[in-house]
């Protein structure tokens, strides 16, 4: 016999009412279950997903060129007393002052008055770097120094060498520095010239960019490294005359570059080559490779 929906679990005692309760609990919970999942899926794609980066900073300038490491010994270094004169004017130096340790980059010297090279012989082409923060006057240092290295009585004498000063890659390397730096850069500045230049553009008077940093090591290197300290004292063989000093520090450096070695003294006039820092009672300073005889 056939019975009505509402006797269906009626032997079992299971009401409409409760049937109808669990339907709707199982719908709920598998909506929940489905809710849960999905948002599950959410925060893990999330957090498993490449997160954005911040943009990139900017660029920060060109740090100095660092400095060889290790010990640098300063020799003793009296205060500056005096007041600047011509000479020291004349020399390029715009004031006395001068920082210790400077940060190890360079400017290049602008050259002022192209010069035509020869057409006979040998051109070396001389490039003039200023540690950045000496006081230098540019133009007067440069006539300065090509005056000292290109005199009658300087390495050139014979006509078989022009010096020529360039901005772009030389030959030479004539580098003014703080007595730190001289120091770190040029650890053994009375040695020739024994090694091979490292390789970098041919020399030629044109300029390649302002030098922000350099990486020498005196003569082997081709280059001269002057101390701001030594430019403004002088050396103590040369008493007052500092013109003649400065002269000297470029052309014993430049005899060093050219491969000669140190020389002894023992009376008379010292020869470039002689450490003239101190010198023998009987022998008198000198500044010139070829010094013009009375």
């Amino acid at each position: 016999m056939a019975r009505g929906p509402f006797r269906l679990f009626a032997g079992r005692r299971i009401t409409l009412k409760a049937v109808i309760a669990t339907i709707v609990t199982v719908c709920v919970a598998f909506a929940v279950g489905i809710a849960a999942g999905w948002g599950t899926s959410l925060f893990a794609d999330r957090f498993n997903s490449p997160q954005p980066t911040t943009s990139p900073s900017e660029s920060q300038t060109p740090s100095a060129t660092p400095l060889p490491t290790g010990d640098v010994s300063l020799p003793p270094m009296d205060p500056v007393t005096r007041t600047i004169d011509e000479d020291d004017k004349a020399a390029g130096l715009r004031s006395l002052d001068f920082p210790v340790r400077g940060d190890g980059t360079f400017t290049t010297v602008p050259v002022a008055n192209e010069v035509k090279p020869p057409t006979t012989g040998v051109v070396q082409y001389v490039r003039i770097d200023v540690e950045n923060g000496l006081s230098m006057i540019d133009g007067t240092l440069a006539t300065f120094v090509m005056s000292g290295i290109t005199d009658a009585q300087g390495w050139g004498k014979d006509g078989s060498t022009t010096y020529i000063q360039t901005e772009g890659a030389p030959d030479i390397r004539i580098v003014f520095a703080s007595p730190y730096t001289a120091a770190a850069l040029c650890p053994a500045p009375h040695e020739p010239a024994t090694l091979t230049p490292d390789a970098t553009p041919s020399p030629s008077p044109s300029p390649t960019g302002s030098s922000t940093g350099i990486a020498i090591q005196c003569a082997s290197q081709g280059a001269i490294v002057v101390s701001v300290y030594d430019w403004i004292q002088g050396l103590v063989p040369f008493a007052e005359d500092r013109t003649d000093a400065r002269i000297y520090l470029l052309n014993h450096g430049l005899g060093h570059v050219l491969g000669n070695a140190d020389v002894a003294c023992k009376k008379g006039v010292a020869a470039v080559m002689v450490d003239q820092r101190t010198l023998p009672e009987a022998c008198t300073p000198n500044p010139w490779p070829f010094p013009a005889k009375d």
